[in-house]
């Protein structure tokens, strides 16, 4: 039996730490969005009002599939396990789905403005890149 593992490098914690702050305010902004008071959606531009209040249950449960699966994800890569790779996969897939709402059924494009592009877009290449880099992870032997 094989008990030897990989010396994580610098890197590996630094990613760790960056996932679970960007993961953790992902949780944040959940959270937020459905525990918002009638006052607080009341202030909300009407584009986003309009969006919000016609959002069908299944994109909500993506949202919080996506974030939460990100946030133990980060944990797990900081404990060094190779659920990681699959709960980042999940988030991703989560992500995908949550955004397919958005951008094709939605038609979200219609309402956003010349850089209202740059957050989703953001979402998803760090959500690919730490499902990418959590399978190289465990590749090399750094989650077991």
């Amino acid at each position: 039996m094989m008990t030897d593992k990989a010396k994580a490098p610098i890197w590996f914690w630094l990613v760790g730490v960056v996932a679970l702050l960007w993961n953790g305010l992902g949780v944040l902004a959940y959270l937020q969005q459905v525990t918002m008071s009638a006052a607080e959606f009341a202030a909300l531009p009407e584009l986003q009002q309009d969006l919000l209040s016609t959002q069908p249950l299944w994109v909500t449960a993506a949202f919080a599939i996506a974030v939460f699966a990100g946030f133990v994800a980060s944990i797990c890569w900081l404990l060094q396990k190779r659920v990681t790779v699959r709960l980042f996969l999940l988030s991703l897939l989560a992500v995908i789905v949550q955004f397919s709402s958005y951008f094709i059924i939605d038609g979200y494009m219609e309402f956003i403005s010349g850089q209202g592009w740059i957050m989703p877009v953001l979402i998803l290449l760090l959500a690919a890149g730490l499902a990418g880099i959590s399978w190289r992870a465990e590749q090399d032997g750094l989650l077991r």
